[in-house]
């Protein structure tokens, strides 16, 4: 990410928080205007295009997106007159607002991270699951469909708004990668950090409590942690906070090992 994509970014952050309250609408039409940016290649480079003249831009967004809500519009037009990295920048932090706003929408004692990572476990741990989602030949309808079909009364609206949106606009990424980096950008608004950890067997409450504290610490923020454990790495422990992974596991150790001994 460019200098230039992280002040917009930023930008628009602001322009987000003196919203005050926002709703979920306009969480739900950041999403989809991601989408109708990512789908015209005139609107993109039309609303990143630096050398035009803010009100351009401005009516533009006015134009294209004149149902939206006024947080939405207000946000919408932050984000077209900074300047970006990339067309492909421009789309990705009008996703990454969107995700903000709905977890701005959510109730306080709701954790929208919390459901996110719920169902990227159930996701990885079903291979049938994973594959209907994330398969690229299957069609986006079907997957959104799916997502309705299997969260619907059991999740809340803004955690099925984030996985809806994402699944008709993966750019790329897997089905896994999607839901942690949703599941990051939820938890940075609300001021927090998300560390996933991976163990061999489940930790006890002190030991959740030392590794939370000291992940804190490292990082100057509160951590929450995602644990999930797996028999297959034998021991030790896997730590990834955003992009950043930090592997103790006796598997890798085992396979480093493997490497050295065959070089």
């Amino acid at each position: 990410m460019g200098s230039a994509t992280r002040e917009a970014i930023a930008a628009a952050n602001a322009t987000l928080a003196k919203q005050g309250t926002v709703d979920l609408a306009t969480g739900e039409q950041l999403l989809a205007a991601a989408l109708v940016v990512s789908g015209s290649h005139e609107l993109r480079a039309a609303l990143s295009d630096d050398t035009a003249k803010d009100s351009d831009r401005k009516g533009i967004v006015a134009k294209v997106f004149a149902r939206d809500t006024k947080a939405a519009l207000a946000i919408l037009e932050s984000l077209s007159t900074s300047r970006w990295s990339s067309e492909d920048d421009l789309v990705a932090g009008i996703e990454e607002l969107g995700i903000r706003a709905l977890a701005a929408s959510a109730p306080k004692d709701l954790s929208v991270d919390d459901e996110l990572f719920e169902f990227g476990v159930a996701v990885t741990s079903n291979s049938e699951l994973e594959l209907a989602l994330g398969s690229k030949l299957g069609g986006v309808d079907g997957k959104v469909s799916l997502v309705d079909s299997l969260l619907k009364g059991k999740a809340s609206d803004q955690t099925i708004a984030i996985l809806k949106a994402l699944l008709a606009q993966p750019r790329g990424r897997r089905i896994g990668e999607l839901i942690r980096y949703a599941a990051t950008i939820v938890a940075d608004e609300a001021g927090n950090g998300i560390a996933t950890v991976t163990v061999a067997t489940a930790l006890d409450d002190d030991q959740r409590e030392r590794l939370q504290a000291a992940l804190g610490k490292q990082y100057d923020r509160e951590v929450r942690l995602n644990v999930i454990v797996d028999p297959e790495i034998l021991g030790g422990m896997r730590v990834q906070v955003g992009s950043e992974v930090i592997d103790g596991t006796i598997s890798n150790r085992i396979a480093d090992l493997r490497l050295r001994l065959a070089s």
